[in-house]
C-alpha cells in the first residue's frame, strides 16, 4: 500500500513541477500568474465534471443491473436478472472498513465543492439557483462515479470485482492526472484565473518563497487521499482472489448438497453463529458484568477502559464508520488548509483590525491617541487556536462514539432517560431525521470546528497581549467590571451553601427538613430583593454560559442547547433520535438472533427437502429399466397392506377362485359317473377287463 502511495505521490510531482517552474518565472518577471491547462482537460473536465471516468462508471453499472437477480418481484421474467443494485447495507457490517475508506475519498471531494459555494467561484453569469442546481448535479455525479466500487463490493462476485479492479485503476490514474494537470489547489490555470487574478499564489510565493516548499506542502495534503485509494487498490484484488477460491472449492462439492443463499440470507443467518456479535449480546444478557469475557482485540487492550471500553458484543454499524472516517478526513483537510492558506494572511488581518480599534478608541477618547487594545503577532495565537479546535473537536467525536453506543444499549432494554421514548405519531420524524443524519453531523462538525477555533483565538489573542505588552487597557477595564461582579456571586453562592448546610437544614443536609423556620423566613424576606439584582447578572450569565456550550457542543447531535422541554425543535437533535430509533429497531440484537434461528430452521427443513428430491432424481436416472418395474411392485406392496380387501380383486386371486371352482364341477362329474357305472355287473371275461374297470375307478 505505501508503495502504491509513494509511486501516485511521484507522479503527481513529476506533473506538478513544471508548472511550479513556469510559475516561478512568471513570478520573477511579474507577469500574470497562471498555466495553460493541457488539452487531456478538455477531455476530462467539463465544467468541472469528470466525463472521462463517468460514462464508465455507468456502463459498469448497467451490466452489474443486468446480471444481479431479482428476489422477490417477477423473479420468473428473463429468469430472474435485471435488478437494481445496492451500493451499501447500512444496517450490516459488510465490509465496514472498504465503505468507510471509499466514504472518506467522497468527503475529500464534497470539500472541494463546499469551498467552492462559501468562496463564491462562480461565474457571473450564471444564476443563483442554476449555481446551486449544478452544484447538486456535481454531487450527484461523484456518487455516481464511485458507486461501481461499492456496489461490487456488496454483489460479491467474480465478474462485478473484476469490473471494479479495472475501474478502481482507471479512475485512481484518471484523479492523479486531473490534480496534477487540471485542477491544483494552488497554481491558478488559465480556466480560474478570473477568480483571484493569481494574487493568491503570488501572496503564497511572497510568504512561503519560491522553492519546493508548495509542493512539499500539496503532496503532504494528498497523503491521506493516496493511501485511501492504495487501500482501495489493494483490497479489491484481494477480494477477488479469495472469492475464485471459493468458488473452485464450492464446485468440488456436489452441486445438490449445497443450499444457495442470497447475500440479505447470509447476513441474517450470520446473527444466530456461535462467535457472532448479535449472539455474544444474548450470551452476556444471562452473565453479570464481572462474568463477562473481556475483549480479545489487542487494540482494545492497549486502550485503558476509563477513556473508552472495548466490547466484543457490539460493533458499530457501516454508516456510524463512514460518517468518522468522512469526518476525519475533513478535519485534516480543513486544519491544513487553514494553516497553509490564511496563515499568509495574518499580517493584513492584524494590521486592518488594529487601525479600526484605533480609530474607535480615539472616536470615544480623543485625549488619549495611544491605543488601548494593542494587538500582537496573530500567527502564533490563530495556530494554537487551530489546534485546539481540532483536539476539542476530536474529543467530542469521540465523547458521541461512546454515548451512540450507550444509547443504543438503552433503547434495546428500554431505557428512555436521555432519548426521548418512542412514540408512534412520530415514526415518521424518526424517518426524515434518519436522512438528515449523516449530512447534519458533518455540517455541525464543521460549524462547530470554526466556532471554536474563533472563540479559541480571541481568547488566545487577549493572553497574548498580555504577555506581549504587559498591560492592555481595554481588557483591563472589562476585567474591572467583570470581576467584582463575579466576586459578589461567588461570595453570595457559598455564603448561602454554609447557610444552607449548618442553619437552614437538619443534620447539616442529611435530611431534607427545616431547622430554624423564623430564622429562615427573615432571611428569604431579604434574599427576595437581593436576588433580584443578582438575577440579572446571572441572566447574563446564564447567556454566555450557553454560548460557550453551544459552540463547545456544536459538533454533538446527541446535546441539544435548547433544554429537555425544547430539544425535540432542534433539527439536529431529532436527526440524532431519529438516527438512533431507526437503529435500535433494525439492529436490535435479540430480535436478530431470534429471526434468524427461525430462518434457519425453515431453511433447514427445506435444505433436507430439497437434497431428497434431488437424491430421487439421481437414483431414476442412474438405475436400470427393470427398476421401475420394482418401483411399481413396492408400490403395489404398500398399496395392498394400506388396502387388504383389494388382494381378493386382483387378477391372480380370481383365476385361482375360477379354478377351485373348475376343480369342484369336475369332482362333482366324475362322482356321478362312477355312481352309474357301480349300477352294472362287470363281466368275468378275462382279468384284463378288471383292471382297465379299476383304473378308471381310480381316475
Amino acid at each position: 500500500m505505501l508503495i502504491i502511495t509513494a509511486a501516485g505521490l511521484t507522479v503527481k510531482w513529476s506533473l506538478l513541477q513544471p508548472i511550479h517552474n513556469e510559475l516561478v518565472n512568471k513570478y520573477k518577471r511579474a507577469d500574470l500568474l497562471f498555466y495553460e491547462r493541457n488539452s487531456i482537460c478538455n477531455i476530462i473536465d467539463l465544467e468541472d465534471f469528470n466525463m472521462l471516468t463517468l460514462p464508465v462508471a455507468c456502463f459498469f453499472m448497467l451490466i452489474f443491473i443486468i446480471f444481479s437477480k431479482r428476489t422477490s418481484f417477477m423473479k420468473k421474467k428473463l429468469n430472474g436478472h435485471v435488478a437494481p443494485i445496492v451500493p451499501i447495507d447500512f444496517y450490516t457490517h459488510i465490509k465496514r472498513k472498504f465503505a468507510a475508506v471509499v466514504f472518506a475519498i467522497i468527503a475529500d471531494e464534497l470539500l472541494d465543492i463546499v469551498n467552492q459555494v462559501i468562496n463564491g467561484n462562480t461565474s457571473k453569469e450564471e444564476g443563483v439557483i442554476v449555481v446551486y442546481l449544478l452544484r447538486i448535479l456535481k454531487v450527484l455525479f461523484i456518487g455516481f462515479r464511485y458507486y461501481p466500487v461499492l456496489s461490487a463490493v456488496y454483489i460479491d462476485s467474480i465478474l462485478t470485482l473484476t469490473c471494479a479492479i479495472l475501474y478502481a485503476w482507471l479512475d485512481f490514474s484518471v484523479s492523479i492526472v486531473y490534480q496534477g494537470l487540471c485542477q491544483s489547489d494552488f497554481y491558478p490555470s488559465d480556466d480560474n484565473f478570473d477568480e483571484t487574478n493569481g494574487t493568491d499564489i503570488a501572496r503564497l510565493f511572497e510568504y512561503y518563497g519560491t522553492g519546493q516548499n508548495l509542493i512539499i506542502i500539496q503532496l503532504f495534503t494528498d497523503i491521506p487521499r493516496y493511501i485511501c485509494w492504495s487501500y482501495i487498490i489493494i483490497k479489491l484484488p484481494m477480494l477477488l482472489i479469495n472469492k475464485i477460491s471459493t468458488t473452485i472449492k464450492h464446485k468440488n462439492k456436489d452441486q445438490f448438497k449445497r443450499l444457495h443463499l442470497t447475500r440479505e440470507e447470509k447476513i441474517l443467518l450470520h446473527s444466530s453463529a456461535v462467535h457472532s456479535v448479535e449472539m455474544s449480546y444474548v450470551r452476556n444478557l444471562f452473565r453479570p458484568i464481572n462474568q463477562r469475557s473481556t475483549s480479545r482485540l489487542f487494540l482494545a487492550r492497549l486502550i485503558p477502559k476509563f477513556i473508552y471500553q472495548w466490547r466484543d458484543d457490539f460493533r458499530f454499524s457501516s454508516r456510524i464508520l463512514c460518517v468518522y472516517a468522512s469526518t476525519c478526513l475533513v478535519l485534516f483537510f480543513i486544519t491544513v488548509q487553514a494553516c497553509i492558506l490564511v496563515v499568509p494572511y495574518l499580517d493584513e488581518l492584524q494590521n486592518s483590525i488594529q487601525q479600526l480599534i484605533d480609530q474607535i478608541s480615539i472616536s470615544s477618547n480623543q485625549q488619549n491617541k495611544q491605543s488601548e487594545f494593542p494587538l500582537p503577532n496573530f500567527v502564533r495565537p490563530y495556530i494554537i487556536a487551530i489546534l485546539t479546535a481540532l483536539i476539542v473537536t476530536m474529543i467530542q467525536l469521540l465523547i458521541l462514539l461512546t454515548n451512540i453506543r450507550r444509547n443504543l444499549f438503552q433503547i434495546f432494554r428500554g431505557d428512555d432517560s436521555e432519548i426521548p421514548k418512542r412514540d408512534k405519531s412520530k415514526y415518521l420524524s424518526y424517518s426524515t431525521g434518519n436522512f438528515h443524519f449523516a449530512g447534519f453531523f458533518i455540517g455541525y462538525l464543521i460549524w462547530g470546528y470554526a466556532l471554536i477555533a474563533l472563540f479559541a483565538l480571541i481568547i488566545y489573542i487577549s493572553i497574548d497581549a498580555f504577555i506581549t505588552f504587559g498591560s492592555v487597557k481595554f481588557l483591563e477595564k472589562i476585567l474591572k467590571l467583570i470581576i467584582p461582579i463575579l466576586l459578589l456571586i461567588l461570595f453570595k453562592m457559598y455564603l448561602n451553601k454554609l447557610l444552607a448546610r449548618y442553619v437552614f437544614l437538619q443534620y447539616h443536609g442529611d435530611i431534607l427538613a427545616i431547622n430554624n423556620r423564623r430564622v429562615l423566613m427573615i432571611f428569604l424576606y431579604f434574599n427576595f430583593f437581593l436576588d433580584s439584582f443578582l438575577g440579572f447578572i446571572s441572566s447574563i450569565i446564564r447567556i454566555i454560559k450557553s454560548i460557550v456550550g453551544g459552540c463547545l457542543y456544536m459538533s454533538r447531535l446527541d446535546y441539544s442547547p435548547m433544554g429537555r422541554k425544547l430539544e425535540t425543535l432542534d433539527a439536529g437533535f431529532s436527526a440524532y433520535c431519529g438516527f438512533i430509533h431507526m437503529e435500535a429497531v433494525h439492529r436490535n440484537p435479540i430480535m436478530l438472533v431470534v429471526a434468524s434461528y427461525l430462518y434457519s430452521r425453515m431453511k433447514a427443513k427445506q435444505y433436507v427437502t430439497k437434497n431428497l428430491m434431488m437424491m430421487m432424481k439421481n437414483d431414476r436416472k442412474s438405475s436400470k429399466d427393470y427398476s421401475s418395474k420394482v418401483v411399481q411392485k413396492w408400490h403395489l406392496v404398500v398399496l395392498l397392506l394400506r388396502n387388504p380387501s383389494l388382494v381378493f380383486l386382483r387378477k391372480h386371486a380370481l383365476s385361482q377362485i375360477e379354478n377351485k371352482k373348475m376343480k369342484t364341477l369336475n369332482e362333482v362329474n366324475r362322482r356321478q359317473s362312477c355312481i352309474e357305472q357301480t349300477l352294472y355287473r362287470p363281466s368275468l371275461v378275462s382279468e384284463i377287463d378288471l383292471q382297465n374297470m379299476w383304473q378308471k375307478n381310480v381316475n
